[in-house]
């Protein structure tokens, strides 16, 4: 039995010696760890974060016109008209121009991109999210109302003051 022991371990050392003899031929690189291209990367990882995550700018101010009291979107499908219909139950809360009011705990929405407020409106009424004050309004709403509502919402001016400059300059 010893025999054989020692048979098998100098058996194991032979063919460990040759793996690792082989593994001298292998090329050695590095270049997934250069902390050069690491840091490139991470840089232009964050900027398109940035890019994906910045508020929706006001692409053409032909869409809104200006009323006396909050931009209007002007209503040339029948999406963005039944969305501004449904918005009317909103202006008590986010205000005319999508600004929202501190007063009423209600965010700034105007601008903001559809799909975030649809999934947000989605949520609230599946109750993932709860918001009570948006609840008597969310009940009354299908799907498409609400892919109606953040198309209407959307076109609505993120900055105010932005969009108010654009309008004079145009003008």
């Amino acid at each position: 039995m010893t025999r054989l022991t020692v048979f098998l371990s100098v058996l194991t050392g032979l063919i460990l010696i040759l793996v690792l003899y082989t593994f001298k031929g292998f090329p050695v690189s590095n270049e997934k760890f250069d902390l050069n291209k690491t840091e490139a990367a991470y840089v232009a990882h964050q900027e398109l974060i940035k890019e994906v995550t910045a508020p929706k700018e006001v692409e053409a101010v032909g869409e809104v016109a200006e009323v006396e009291y909050a931009p209007v979107v002007d209503l040339s499908t029948p999406q963005l008209v039944a969305g501004n219909k449904i918005f009317s139950q909103c202006i008590a809360c986010h205000g005319k121009g999508g600004e929202g009011k501190t007063s009423q705990k209600a965010p700034h929405i105007g601008g903001q991109y559809d799909w975030y407020i649809e999934k947000q409106l989605t949520e609230m009424k599946s109750g993932a999210r709860v918001n009570a004050a948006m609840m008597p309004i969310l009940k009354g709403l299908s799907p498409q109302d609400m892919k109606d509502v953040a198309a209407y919402v959307t076109l609505l001016p993120w900055n105010k003051e932005a969009y108010l400059e654009a309008l004079k300059a145009k003008k």
